[in-house]
């Protein structure tokens, strides 16, 4: 036991001092080494080496020794000083007894933080000819390679090859290798990851940002300038692909790969889309057997690419998303995906064929197939049921929430949607089938509009879809619809195509308030909606309405019809009940200018409370006279042209309005200025005056009421009255009323202000200033003047000069309500 002690003790301190001695001669000879390795370097490259420190250590990699260079750059071969590759670090190893002997073997690479930076320019020219081509019968270096370690930390690789236009880049944290060489053949294995930061091949990006887990088996024939992926493994994500295939570059470029899913799920398929695409999905999992392989075979240049063919599917399979409780079971795809050149969507194909599943217990069955990608020409079968919230559970639509009720569909599409944007190819396209809507509720948008219990049928006829009983409630509005949506395919699928709405509409109750707020609202807190009419809306409406509310305008039985086209609306013999009595009109309202919406009406009011309208419009916007003081009954045809602005808000400069008016049955109550003229009239039932029919035609412009004299027969009296009423709240009234008692008054200061007729004394009364500072004096001038006549003149002539443009605005205006149509 002893000696076996002794012969191990000796053993060690044999080796010890054996590597001490390698270590310093390793140190001695240390800057023969480093000559020798740079003499060796440049002897075999064709561009200089920068390299800001040499160092030999032994601890790089003990026990092998390792030459450090670092701060590391080699130009490339275009002319310039352009960089190849740059590298914080290269560490070369060593066997510390081979380098005593003289012989420089590299046994392995560590590469630390490095970029490297391939170009082929238009003429074919790469910049990485840097080796120098070795003579015949010339002796090799004494500096060898056998590298069977080689490692790659933080490097970075990017391809740009302008002749055949592509463009790589390709990232690695940590990358191992070993290289054997024999002859003019290596044999590289690699492990490790790689990501892709650009594959752009052309104008397509193909793998974009995708992280690879690779372990890879490549044979290079530098003769033959030929590359073989001996079967290797590329894991992406949760997906597994089996790779082969060669790639050869002597006179062409040709590439022959095969990929293949190992043991595939849905994740394998959605792994091959853009990064962008697949976010969505990435949680979605599968059970059941889905497959998966393609192939890309052909020449690479300028002006050809490679063939691509895919086929991918699942049978029997089960489709779920962990955070959701729904799924689709006993799920069938046969897909393929195929291009003779795979860059030009114009000549690829995508077939799913047998698609099938059950969703919630209702099954369904669809095909789709689209021949050139660049114009698709699509065929598309559906056939199932569909239960509304097993469909926004499965896969949430962010624009839907709280969804219930079903759809039952069997429609087919064949046709290149791009025929549909004119009218001379659209009949090319055939759609059929239709639609069933059962019970089918859900809240939509930001705002959560509610939209409750669609039901009734949608029929597909080509571009146009028959409605038949389609009913339901947006809001606390409901409806009933029967007619035709046209263009409605177009309409969906592409942007600014017209849609054209033919359909009778019934309903009981509508609050537009709502309605507004949601069709034109901006869903924030405090901001009024935005009213405007769409240039690619055509209606054609026949209404019922039962009752409808407009902030405090509620009206009834309803009738009428609403035609719409290019952004001007008419209606022409709507009639209602309102405000106690009814209301015929026709009107034109042209959006054209959304912030100048010019509207054009006429319509007749029948036993209309007069205090109701007030209300309505919120009095005007004055204090002066308010529902408050009045009572009566309206019978009034009216013709108004005026403008709003898209809050539907008047613009007051622009109203112009005629009004042929009788007021019966009417009251005037603790009306202050009438109250103030007392005092002159000596009578106390001015506050409450009561008048059986007052009749007289007003006429509105330049923001100014203007009233010709009228004669009111009241209780209390018999007076003439005139004027004007400014939207300013500027009075200038003119009253004409008998005076009872003289001794009430001062009759030198009435003066002229008195009128004798037929042994009766009339005393001439004016209001002017302000509703909120006015005065009652005596109208001095108004015997002298005759300005009660000199107002009526005014009045007619602005009612001739308005009717003359009010017919010129109504031609200007009209909109027909022939057949819907649009451009080509």
């Amino acid at each position: 036991m002893k000696i076996v002690k002794k012969i191990f003790l000796y053993f060690s301190v044999l080796l010890l001092a054996i590597t001490l001695g390698l270590a310093i001669s390793v140190y001695l000879f240390k800057d023969r080494i480093i000559q020798q390795f740079i003499r060796e370097a440049n002897k075999n490259l064709n561009t200089p080496v920068n390299i800001g420190k040499i160092e030999v250590t032994f601890l790089e990699d003990f026990p092998n020794l390792s030459i450090v260079c670092r701060e590391v750059s080699i130009e490339d071969s275009y002319p310039g000083q352009e960089a190849l590759f740059v590298a914080k670090s290269l560490a070369f190893q060593l066997d510390p007894w081979e380098v005593w002997q003289g012989n420089y073997t590299i046994k392995g690479l560590t590469i630390r933080e490095s970029e490297t930076f391939l170009k082929i320019n238009r003429k074919g020219e790469t910049n990485f000819n840097i080796i120098k081509e070795q003579k015949p019968g010339e002796a090799g270096g004494s500096v060898q390679f056998s590298l069977k370690n080689v490692r790659l930390i933080g490097s970075e690789v990017s391809y740009t090859d302008k002749k055949s236009d592509q463009e790589f880049e390709f990232i690695s944290t940590q990358l191992q290798a070993s290289i054997e060489t024999k002859d003019d053949i290596y044999l590289i294995a690699t492990m490790g990851d790689l990501s892709t930061g650009k594959f752009t091949v052309g104008k397509t990006e193909l793998f974009n940002n995708k992280d690879f887990l690779i372990e890879t088996t490549l044979r290079y024939l530098d003769k033959d300038r030929r590359l073989y992926i001996e079967p290797s493994t590329l894991q992406l994500a949760q997906a597994s692909f089996l790779v082969k295939g060669e790639y050869a570059w002597q006179t062409k470029n040709t590439i022959d790969l095969q990929v293949e899913g190992q043991q595939a799920d849905i994740q394998t398929l959605l792994s091959l889309l853009p990064e962008q695409s697949a976010k969505a999905l990435r949680q979605y999992q599968s059970a059941g057997d889905v497959y998966f392989k393609g192939s890309l075979r052909g020449e690479i240049s300028k002006t050809k690419n490679p063939a691509v063919s895919i086929e991918f599917g699942f049978n029997n399979a089960t489709i779920s998303h962990p955070a959701y409780n729904v799924k689709i079971e006993g799920a069938t795809l046969n897909g393929s995906y195929a291009s003779k050149d795979m860059l030009k969507t114009a000549q690829a194909s995508l077939v799913l064929n047998d698609i099938s599943g059950v969703m919630n217990g209702e099954k369904f069955t669809a095909k789709l197939i689209l021949q050139d990608l660049k114009n698709p020409d699509v065929i598309l079968q559906f056939n199932g049921r569909l239960d509304a919230n097993a469909i926004v559970s499965f896969y949430p639509i962010p624009a839907i929430s709280e969804a219930s009720g079903s759809i039952l569909a069997d429609i087919a599409f064949e046709g290149k949607p791009e025929w549909l944007r004119s009218k001379a190819t659209a009949q090319k396209a055939t759609a059929t089938g239709s639609i069933e809507l059962t019970d089918l509720s859900f809240a939509y948008g930001v705002g959560k509009v509610p939209v409750k219990n669609l039901r009734g049928t949608l029929q597909f006829t080509n571009n146009d879809l028959a409605l038949s009983g389609l009913r339901g409630s947006v809001g606390s509005s409901d409806f009933v619809m029967d007619g035709f949506f046209k263009n409605i395919i177009t309409f969906l699928l592409f942007d600014n195509q017209p849609i054209g709405i033919e359909t009778d509409l019934q309903a009981h109750y509508i609050d537009l308030d709502e309605l507004f707020s949601y069709g034109f609202g901006t869903q924030q807190a405090g901001k009024e909606y935005e009213f405007r009419i769409s240039p690619n809306i055509y209606l054609n409406f026949n209404c019922e309405v039962d009752q409808l509310n407009y902030k405090r305008f509620n009206a009834s039985d309803i009738k009428g019809d609403l035609l719409v086209k290019n952004q001007v609306a008419v209606s022409r013999n709507l009639a209602l009940k309102t405000m106690n009595g009814s209301m015929t009109m026709n009107g034109i309202m042209d959006a054209t200018n959304a912030k100048a919406i010019d509207v054009v009406s006429s319509f007749s009011l029948t036993n209309i409370a007069v205090d109701s309208i007030f209300y309505v419009f919120e009095d005007f916007g004055q204090n002066f006279i308010q529902a408050k003081h009045l009572k009566g009954l309206t019978n009034a045809s009216v013709e108004l042209e005026l403008t709003l602005d898209q809050h539907l808000q008047l613009f007051s400069e622009t109203l112009i309005a005629d009004i042929s008016a009788t007021i019966s049955k009417g009251e005037l109550n603790n009306f202050e200025p009438l109250q103030s003229m007392n005092k002159y009239l000596d009578d106390e039932g001015l506050s409450q005056l009561r008048f059986a029919e007052l009749k007289n035609d007003i006429h509105i412009e330049n923001k100014t009421i203007y009233i010709p004299q009228m004669e009111i027969r009241s209780n209390v009296t018999v007076m003439q009255l005139s004027g004007t009423h400014t939207f300013d709240q500027e009075l200038n009234y003119r009253v004409v009323a008998p005076l009872r008692n003289k001794k009430k008054i001062n009759i030198e200061e009435a003066g002229s202000a008195l009128e004798e007729m037929e042994g009766k004394t009339k005393v001439y009364l004016k209001i002017t200033g302000t509703t909120d500072d006015y005065k009652v004096q005596y109208d001095t001038e108004a015997v002298k003047k005759k300005l009660a006549n000199d107002l009526k003149q005014e009045v007619k002539e602005l009612k001739d000069a308005f009717r003359l443009k009010g017919k010129q605005k109504k031609k200007e205006l009209e909109v027909s309500d022939e057949e819907f149509d649009w451009e080509e």
